[in-house]
């Protein structure tokens, strides 16, 4: 959507949305623009486990834009990013206009539906790659362990862009 059109549907506050569907701000980049409301998911994932015989963790966190009419998202769309949960702003560290938030977000039932899928798909898609000890063998992908991926966080963030 080109800058002039978020201009035309932004308003002066933030949608509030529903009280269970938590809302934050990512930390800016710029100075000024037009908030955009995207989904935002952190993690704990665990690999490894006895039998593979080593152990890793890491923490994750993804942004998804929010398409204005949809009630489906597709986390297959969703990009790294740098700000973990500890990171995230709870009042906007800028003034700006907001756009509209897509109907799929101000539903719970819809937003916990949307949560469930990030979960599993980062069951999915999360992949460590381990170098067996001997020497010559390849590298193998391998995926978190049975109950090893933990969700932190799944809300709102809005993005100033």
């Amino acid at each position: 959507m080109a800058t002039h059109e978020k201009a035309a549907l932004a308003g002066p506050a933030r949608p509030l949305g529903v009280p269970e569907i938590p809302q934050f701000f990512l930390p800016v980049t710029v100075q000024t623009g037009v908030y955009t409301p995207r989904l935002y998911g952190a993690a704990h994932i665990h690999f490894g486990g006895a039998r593979r015989k080593f152990n890793e963790s890491r923490q994750v966190a993804f942004l998804l834009p929010l398409d204005n009419v949809g009630r489906i998202v597709d986390w297959d769309a969703a990009v790294p990013t740098g700000v973990m949960p500890d990171h995230l702003l709870h009042e906007a560290p800028r003034p700006g206009s907001y756009l509209p938030l897509p109907a799929g977000a101000m539903e719970l039932k819809t937003f916990t539906r949307w949560a469930k899928s990030f979960d599993r798909w980062l069951a999915r898609t999360q992949r460590l790659v381990v170098t067996p000890k001997a020497d010559g063998a390849e590298e193998v992908s391998v995926g978190p362990k049975r109950g090893g991926v933990s969700v932190d966080l799944v809300g709102i963030a809005w993005e100033l862009a």
